[in-house]
């Protein structure tokens, strides 16, 4: 039974808690994060704890009542969700990370499942799903929509049928190597967003996703890398 299958065999999972499922939203556009909290709005097991629409917001209101469960956006204005996933699942490890996004490239979704996020939903998901996905975290379960499991085991089979004992480099979209290339040659955020007409945001997205694909720090980790692995070579 695939990771899809099996969490949505029922709306509520075995062993399921008659405890509320305290739910905290942190996502930067204000009417996507009233819809979803409208959508959870009545249902008999949630507790809906509160909204953040920045990363440190919502590390200061997360790690001063914690959540059962955090829909976590990947994209926010001042660091990327993958940056407070990574704090809160070393600080919090009992919270369970639902990372809610736009974004279905293979990259992101293996460095949130890297980071430690327990989900992945697409922002396309409707109120069934959602629900489902929040009661199967809530019951120690993973959940992924099923255009993200999709993305994820074309991924698992193009690796298992890569040459044995051969580490391949990592894979890097092509946007993310538009954004390295300038990283390289010392331009920041801002300049960056400007040449490949980007958010700001949006480039600190694909700045933390190359940090997670290249096991690197900081820029100069970043630099390493691309040279180790040829990754701008033409």
């Amino acid at each position: 039974m695939s990771w899809y299958s099996e969490a949505c065999a029922t709306d509520s999972p075995p062993n399921h808690s008659p405890d509320m499922i305290r739910i905290f939203i942190a996502d930067d556009h204000a009417m996507f994060a009233e819809g979803v909290e409208s959508l959870l709005t009545g249902e008999p097991d949630f507790e809906l704890m509160g909204k953040a629409t920045t990363a440190a917001e919502t590390l200061q209101k997360v790690t001063s009542n914690p959540p059962d469960v955090l829909l976590l956006d990947i994209n926010l204005p001042d660091q990327s969700g993958m940056e407070v996933c990574r704090q809160l699942r070393a600080e919090f490890p009992e919270v369970k990370i639902m990372a809610l996004s736009m974004f279905s490239d293979e990259g992101y979704i293996s460095a949130m499942l890297g980071l430690g996020a327990q989900g992945y939903l697409l922002k396309n998901t409707g109120k069934v799903e959602l629900c489902a996905a929040i009661r199967s975290l809530y019951a120690g379960k993973t959940y992924f929509s099923k255009e993200v499991t999709d993305v994820v085991m074309r991924g698992l089979m193009q690796s298992r049928t890569g040459s044995a004992g051969i580490k391949e480099a990592p894979k890097i979209s092509r946007r993310e190597l538009e954004v390295l290339r300038l990283i390289m040659d010392e331009k920041t955020t801002p300049e960056i967003a400007g040449i490949l007409f980007l958010s700001e945001k949006t480039v600190e997205s694909h700045r933390a996703a190359l940090l997670v694909k290249l096991g690197a720090r900081n820029t100069a980790g970043l630099v390493k890398a691309a040279l180790q692995w040829k990754l701008l070579d033409e």
